[in-house]
């Protein structure tokens, strides 16, 4: 049986030569350059930007995404190894803290 785990906020992933992969590094931003394989593993619910795509490409620039904050909207994607449905938003799993939902004025 597979263990569960949660799912981060998911990253977007860009081609090397993406014109936003230029202006990211000009504003100092993070971004992670990996081989193809070691993104499929380590972000396994990546997003993929319009200049980048999984097959065709052996490299990609890996770029931490800030969302919004947002309350977990379920989506339909579920991984046998997550421990619930991804949600729409993010394609994270929002963590267990995130879920525990009290009544107002408790702590």
């Amino acid at each position: 049986m597979t263990e569960r785990r949660e799912y981060s906020p998911a990253v977007l992933v860009h081609s090397e030569s993406c014109a936003d992969v230029a202006n990211l590094r000009a504003s100092g931003a993070a971004l992670i350059p990996m081989v193809t394989p070691a993104i499929a593993r380590a972000y396994r619910n990546a997003r993929m930007h319009s200049c980048y795509h999984f097959t065709l490409q052996a490299r990609g620039v890996v770029e931490a995404m800030q969302y919004p904050p947002h309350a977990f909207e379920e989506s339909t994607v579920v991984y046998e190894d997550a421990t619930m449905p991804l949600c729409r938003v993010c394609m994270g799993t929002h963590g267990a803290l995130d879920r525990l939902i009290l009544p107002p004025g408790v702590r």
